[in-house]
């Protein structure tokens, strides 16, 4: 495994070039994704792990299924017929990743479930 700079994605709309970011990870592709911010180590994931992939009022969490080198599928509603797969950039991910407690997440969920 070696350490892979994260890169915010191009765009033709805008002329927008990709940009290198504060992240960086550590890919073993299909199998262990580790996130870095300035040298900070982060969260690290697994295949089959629970992270986020949205948000709004909630915090939208699912299972990854797949890591590579350029994106991270997570798998929401998985084994239902409401099963969605969200791709997420490697910044993305990371951005939304860093620092990801599931027993936080699920907490403020269930809070602001109270209130919605």
């Amino acid at each position: 495994m070696s350490a892979i700079q994260v890169y915010t994605k191009a765009s033709k709309w805008n002329n927008r070039t990709p940009k290198a970011t504060e992240y960086t990870v550590e890919v073993d592709r299909n199998s262990f994704i580790g996130i870095y911010k300035d040298g900070v180590p982060g969260a690290s994931f697994r295949i089959g792990d629970l992270a986020e992939y949205g948000s709004y009022n909630l915090i939208y969490t699912g299972n990854i299924t797949k890591i590579t080198d350029k994106m991270v599928q997570i798998t929401a509603y998985q084994g239902t017929l409401s099963e969605r797969r969200h791709n997420l950039s490697l910044y993305e991910f990371c951005y939304k990743n860093y620092r990801f407690d599931a027993a936080k997440v699920n907490e403020q969920n269930a809070e602001t479930s109270m209130y919605i």
